[in-house]
């Protein structure tokens, strides 16, 4: 999403059960399994939402295989915002509206095409911003390491939460798996896992009316009783005591 907020100073947007400040120029950048929403001063702010999946990107082949978005859509490293200080003279509202116009223009020759570019072109202003934001000397392929590590993850939490078995998966160490981990979470592994499997207990809490039983076993307990315990301990209260305040 990506705000002009013309008229108003700041429009506030919820990722994730947190709360981020956008002014005149901000993008958001909201990843796959994210839940957000948008709160009542949207009414006051004025921009772009931009809506596709990675089933699109994968079609269209957005970069080389040397060039990465590593940094865009992982939140884990970093803040989803992107303001107009980091654009470094760039900015995203010139693209967006081009987007908006071609999305409208009545020709529809290479329509698909165009609007593919110009999404390329958006993907790598912001990629190019996330670089400004990165802590320095992050080697790419710790990047890379980190990318493979939080995809197994996704697809595996469910089977276990052993750090060791996703440094063996990858075939690499567990203290070189814990030290990119800290390096660009400033978490453990475990740490980071705990509370990547808290975030998606919190997802399914508010985004589903699945009772606290059938969340237990789709994100990896053998006895509901065990994740609340988890996450009473990692969310400092209890899944229906958090259902309730959403």
């Amino acid at each position: 999403m990506i705000y002009r907020l013309n008229g108003y100073n700041s429009y506030t947007h919820i990722v994730d059960f947190k709360s981020y400040k956008l002014e005149s120029g901000s993008a958001l950048f909201v990843a796959k399994n994210q839940v957000h929403h948008f709160t009542k001063n949207i009414e006051k702010a004025d921009g772009y939402c931009v809506v596709f999946n990675s089933l699109f990107t994968d079609k269209h082949h957005f970069l080389s295989g040397s060039l990465k978005l590593n940094r865009l859509f992982n939140y884990h490293i970093g803040t989803p915002v992107i303001t107009q200080k980091e654009m470094d003279g760039d900015d995203f509202i010139e693209i967006a509206d081009t987007l908006y116009k071609e999305f409208h223009h009545p020709n529809g020759f290479a329509k698909s095409e165009m609007l593919s570019t110009l999404l390329q072109v958006l993907f790598l202003k912001a990629e190019r911003a996330k670089e400004f934001q990165a802590v320095k000397g992050v080697k790419k392929h710790w990047l890379e390491t980190f990318t493979n590590f939080k995809d197994m993850l996704e697809e595996e939490y469910g089977n276990t939460r052993n750090s060791r078995a996703y440094a063996s998966k990858l075939f690499i160490s567990y203290k070189f798996l814990n030290d990119i981990v800290k390096q660009l979470t400033g978490k453990t592994v475990k740490a980071f896992i705990d509370n990547f499997v808290t975030i998606e207990i919190k997802r399914y809490l508010v985004s589903t009316s699945l009772s606290i039983q059938e969340i237990a076993y789709k994100t990896g307990f053998e006895e509901p009783s065990n994740m609340v315990k988890f996450f009473k301990k990692n969310a400092k209260t209890t899944p229906l005591k958090f259902r309730q305040q959403k």
